[in-house]
């Protein structure tokens, strides 16, 4: 899986990344925020330790189904 960057920078018309969040974390980051605000409600409940693995979970098929669509190309 590639460690990109969320937020590369545009140096000379190259994508370079940069120090920071990968791609990675930012997807896990907003699946988060979706989990922690669904928390609570229709009897619904889950623990940080739960929110962090299925975050990244599926963070990490995210990533899997961009390389498999950027292969398309």
């Amino acid at each position: 899986m590639s460690n990109i960057s969320a937020f590369p920078i545009n140096t000379n018309g190259n994508m370079e990344s940069s120090a920071g969040m990968t791609l990675r974390d930012y997807f896990a980051a907003q699946i988060a925020a979706g989990l922690a605000a669904y928390s609570g409600t229709e009897g619904i409940s889950f623990s940080p330790y739960n929110i962090a693995g299925r975050s990244y979970e599926v963070a990490d098929e995210m990533m899997k189904a961009r390389k498999q669509l950027e292969e398309k190309e």
